[in-house]
């Protein structure tokens, strides 16, 4: 069994006590929150940029210390009983019904003249209540400084539900249960060995890079003979029943389709494909029985389809107009700035992946708690952005659905992957005592200015106010964390293909370094 002291928490494992009540009482509110709930790092306080924390309320003095029955759960989480002496309450008690006494106006009496008898007969259950809360937001802040704990959020508050009716020689008792943030035993980060990927841009790559720049570039053309095939884009109209009846969405005119992008159901490709202008077309189509539609699910329906036109895409030549219209002065200027910035992408590419493997390495070398909460949060925020940024790519419904299902299920892998990252760079940041400086915003501004074309000084300003500043500053120290591991790294080159360098993930998207950190 846990042993029970006044103000000290055990550490003994207590897998076996089974908590009493299951309700949440949450009428109270601890003003103590120590990190953002869906928060990546593990612990802001050693930051000097670090978040204000302080409380509003007035600091609570207790006259007999709290007696504090600690369990700790593994993976983060705490139970805490904690029974509160009489003695504290009654300091409390008493305080507010002066409080109340100065101010109360009652039948009878002048304000101030109410006797506190009568107040306690009319307020006492109130004044109790508020008295309970006041003494449970004091307890959990003297349990969290006094044992240095990092809570993740509020606790949650079980056993006061019947508060109001508790006898007045009980004490006030009740159950925190808390996650705290992340844990570390941090990992060798010094003289780790790395691969890094390097390529060597050539003129091949600069012409593929100008044959998508004429892909981009093109225009589609009416066919005058000739039939629909892939990359055609056919103007159609169209109408679909059910049972001879249309239905919501089923119908367009002049839609432009291009073939091959796999948009409509595989019928309406197959029955375009080698159509030509002024050709009526008819195919049968059944929903997925999982199809956004509730009302279209598994149902067929027969479409009749007008051919309007077929166009055929029709690239630019290479030549001074093309240049110009692309934005350069001429086609040596767009050669030279094309194989500028495939250098530059090439090599922040390569950065990227370095950086990726060095915190990899560190995270494989570390041992973690983490809270299967804090996993949760952060699993369904990837998700979401991932599900924002499958809508803004347009995929196809098949393309979406199975990419959705593939994140779905490295969902928990993926967040706990990218909250390791955070935690080793902030204990890193610890050990090394890395400090985030006004000069280190003035660069971050100075890199922000130069790829926005923005003013810098503006720049600067906005990234030093409000929660810009927390987001950048926690950004900049892990940054400098992560610079701290490279610069004492054994770095290998191997040379690879653009191509190949694509493929390998960057440091953004394996640690979760994104704009949301905060």
């Amino acid at each position: 069994m846990a042993k029970k002291q006044k103000g000290v928490v055990s550490t003994e494992q207590d897998h076996d006590r089974d908590p009493s009540h299951t309700a949440e009482a949450h009428s109270h509110k601890h003003d103590h929150d120590h990190d953002h709930e869906h928060g990546h790092d593990h612990d802001h306080a050693h930051h000097d940029h670090d978040h204000d924390h302080d409380h509003d309320h007035d600091k609570f003095t207790f006259v007999e210390d709290p007696i504090f029955d600690v369990s700790y759960k593994g993976d983060c989480q705490y139970e805490v009983k904690v029974t509160v002496p009489l003695a504290n309450e009654a300091k409390q008690s008493e305080e507010m019904y002066t409080e109340l006494k100065d101010d109360a106006e009652l039948p009878g009496f002048r304000r101030g003249r109410a006797p506190i008898a009568l107040l306690q007969k009319k307020f006492g259950k109130a004044v109790k209540g508020q008295v309970a809360a006041k003494l449970v937001g004091a307890a959990f802040e003297k349990l969290v400084k006094d044992q240095k704990l990092k809570p993740s959020g509020y606790p949650d508050i079980e056993g006061l539900e019947n508060e109001k009716e508790r006898p007045a020689d009980q004490p006030l008792a009740f159950t925190l249960k808390f996650d705290v943030a992340p844990r570390v035993e941090l990992g060798k980060y010094r003289g780790i060995k790395i691969e890094r990927p390097i390529v060597n841009v050539d003129d091949k790559d600069v012409k593929e890079s100008i044959e998508e720049l004429r892909d981009r570039h093109a225009t589609y053309e009416a066919l005058k003979t000739g039939k629909a095939k892939k990359g055609d884009q056919v103007i159609i109209d169209f109408k679909g029943t059910i049972d001879g009846e249309a239905f919501n969405g089923g119908s367009a005119e002049n839609y432009p389709y291009i073939l091959g992008s796999k948009r409509f159901f595989p019928e309406f490709e197959k029955a375009l494909t080698g159509a030509a202008s002024g050709d009526d077309l008819t195919c049968k189509v059944k929903f997925p029985d999982d199809y956004f539609a509730k009302e279209l699910q598994g149902k067929k329906a027969d479409f009749t389809i007008k051919v309007n036109e077929v166009k055929r895409k029709k690239k630019p030549k290479v030549d001074e107009d093309f240049a110009k219209e692309a934005g350069f002065e001429s086609v040596a200027d767009m050669e030279a700035k094309v194989l500028e910035s495939l250098k530059a992408h090439s090599a922040e590419r390569s950065k990227s992946v370095a950086e990726s493997r060095a915190v990899e390495a560190v995270v494989e070398a570390s041992k973690f708690e983490i809270s299967p909460k804090l996993i949760d949060a952060i699993a369904r925020q990837h998700l979401e952005e991932s599900l924002r940024g499958l809508i803004q790519q347009g995929l196809p419904r098949e393309e979406f659905q199975t990419k959705m299902a593939e994140l779905e299920g490295q969902a928990k892998e993926t967040a706990a992957r990218s909250i390791k990252g955070m935690v080793v760079l902030n204990e890193i940041g610890e050990a090394e005592g890395v400090e985030v400086t006004d000069e280190d915003f003035e660069k971050e501004a100075q890199t922000i200015s130069k790829s926005m074309g923005a003013d810098a000084e503006m720049v600067a300003q906005y990234l030093k106010t409000g929660e810009q500043r927390n987001t950048y500053a926690d950004r900049i120290y892990r940054s400098k964390s992560l610079a701290v591991i490279l610069d004492n790294a054994k770095i290998t080159d191997k040379e690879l293909t653009r191509e190949e360098l694509e493929k390998e993930a960057p440091a953004g998207e394996s640690e979760g370094e994104d704009d949301n950190d905060d």
